[in-house]
């Protein structure tokens, strides 16, 4: 798109600004600041938008902003005294108030110069993978408003995650279908990952048939086609959308951490040193753990602003202190994953991962009424975040009340029904039915949580205390002997030190049962 005012054209494709046929060098961000005052020109930016768009809700000062100001102001022939272009308004933003004509840039776009090197954020240094979600294509003429309906929603909900770099909408349907442009695209963002798709109606149903390919290699990362009722189709849509991104997010990770896995260690940046991490902190075993805390170390001493990087490893040393491995000091582990994670709140205190861990922190220090906020800012940041809810609905469980969580399962299964940590969404559904004394039910979705490909021990526990509470000792036994072959330890103190119930129904139940197994 060619953005044209006064003598002035700013081309959002190549994110160049030109005056005249000269063109005009300026930084990154501040083309972002010119970028978006010129695109929101209608109303008032505030401060904490800027913030927020340019700087991905990194703390800055009002004088840094203020530096970017002037700096777009003197890229367009415009002062802070004059302000003919960009207006100050004080107390609350900025506003474009030039006069402005837009009209679509060249299909053939230009790539060279040095602003066309690489993405307006590549430049500025963010390693972020990246994704273009194209707009879906109707095969009926009739549907042409819902499949660009969805891909308008799923651009913004991938915009929540703070870790991908997201192609904006305008650009991205800008592209359409169009190979030759979506190649340039992809040349001047450094985008990796490209979602696509149709949607279709066969008689009642409407069909979304979605596809996530990796545009460097060639090859398809996920697919899948999504049946609904065409009259349900607005009812549901939310549903959808929330389905999509939790896949996209750990189909994403999961790729990034399989390139990394290509790279030597010492060859790695901080971003894949980071999915790598999380690769193996999602294993839930002893040796992937301390690979874990390795990685988080390595990008965090590469990039010691990377948010997530202190996150995980606060995440991996909550690991440590939740499931004692052996030779880990517990007071130790329990201070360096709450100074990761304090580390982590200070650089992004917007990152749904950063709260998530300092909220989890709290377990460990026997607080879990202290977690429920910091829990809860992380699913108001990213509604679709299944591993929120489950930790939100397990402290929920551990506090005095005893809040039953059948929902916080429910929703997280819903939206992640592959996530590692499958077995906890399964779990506190456990706990729930432990709470209203349903022995029958909870030993049910105990047992289910225990047979999880990445369960943990304490799971174990869980499902040898519920099978002899339902006066099946048989079964007990062999959950009992399962969790000493992996822990040869174990005991009552073992599942309270990692999941601190206060006195009620479930602490009760569980230790009167372990009790009597003599554990």
């Amino acid at each position: 798109m060619i953005v044209a005012f006064d003598n002035y054209r700013l081309n959002t494709d190549t994110y160049q600004l030109f005056q005249g046929d000269t063109l005009v060098a300026v930084e990154p961000q501040v083309f972002s600041v010119l970028h978006t005052l010129i695109e929101n020109r209608h109303r008032v930016v505030s401060k904490d938008e800027m913030i927020e768009r340019i700087w991905r809700g990194r703390i800055m000062s009002d004088a840094a902003i203020s530096s970017r100001i002037k700096s777009a102001r003197q890229a367009i022939g415009d002062d802070g005294t004059a302000q003919r272009l960009i207006k100050t308004v004080h107390g609350i933003g900025f506003r474009f108030v030039g006069e402005v004509n837009a009209f679509p840039s060249s299909p053939s776009i230009q790539t060279s110069g040095p602003a066309a090197e690489k993405d307006v954020y590549q430049t500025a240094g963010d390693s972020r993978p990246s994704i273009i979600v194209l707009p879906f294509q109707p095969v009926d003429e009739g549907l042409s408003i819902v499949p660009q309906g969805l891909a308008h929603d799923v651009i913004s909900g991938l915009s929540r995650l703070r870790w991908l770099k997201v192609i904006s909408r305008s650009s991205s349907f800008r592209v359409g279908g169009d190979k030759t442009g979506l190649e340039a695209l992809c040349q001047l963002t450094s985008v990796r990952y490209c979602l696509s798709g149709f949607i279709e109606q066969e008689r009642r149903q409407l069909i979304l048939s979605v596809e996530l390919a990796d545009i460097l290699s060639g090859s398809v990362v996920w697919a899948d086609r999504i049946l609904v009722n065409a009259h349900d189709i607005h009812d549901l849509r939310s549903d959808i959308i929330k389905r999509m991104i939790s896949v996209l997010e750990l189909r994403i990770s999961d790729s990034e951490a399989q390139l990394a896995q290509l790279k030597a260690p010492e060859n790695l940046d901080a971003w894949e040193a980071y999915h790598l991490g999380i690769a193996h902190l999602y294993r839930f075993t002893e040796i992937d753990n301390r690979k874990a805390v390795a990685l988080f170390t390595r990008a965090v001493s590469l990039e010691p602003g990377f948010a997530r990087a202190h996150a995980g490893l606060s995440s991996a040393e909550f690991q440590n202190a939740f499931n004692l491995y052996p030779g880990v000091d517990r007071n130790d582990t329990i201070a360096n994953a709450t100074r990761s994670a304090e580390k982590s709140i200070e650089l992004d205190r917007l990152d749904p991962l950063a709260n998530f861990a300092m909220g989890r922190t709290h377990w460990l220090h026997d607080n879990t009424e202290a977690s429920l906020p910091w829990l809860e800012r992380a699913l108001a940041l990213n509604p679709n975040y299944a591993q929120g809810f489950y930790a939100h609905g397990l402290a929920s469980l551990m506090t005095s009340n005893e809040l039953r969580s059948y929902d916080s399962s429910e929703q997280a299964i819903s939206l992640s029904p592959l996530d590692p940590f499958l077995y906890g969404f399964y779990g506190i559904r456990a706990f729930s039915y432990l709470a209203d004394e349903d022995i029958d039910n909870a030993r049910l979705w105990a047992e289910k949580a225990a047979l999880q490909p990445e369960s943990i021990v304490v799971m174990d526990i869980l499902a040898a205390s519920t099978c002899e509470m339902a006066q099946d000792p048989v079964a007990a036994a062999k959950w009992i002997d399962r969790a000493k072959a992996r822990h040869p330890d174990i005991d009552s103190q073992y599942f309270f030190k990692a999941l601190p119930f206060v006195a009620g129904n479930i602490r009760t139940l569980i230790l009167s049962s372990l009790t009597r197994l003599g554990l």
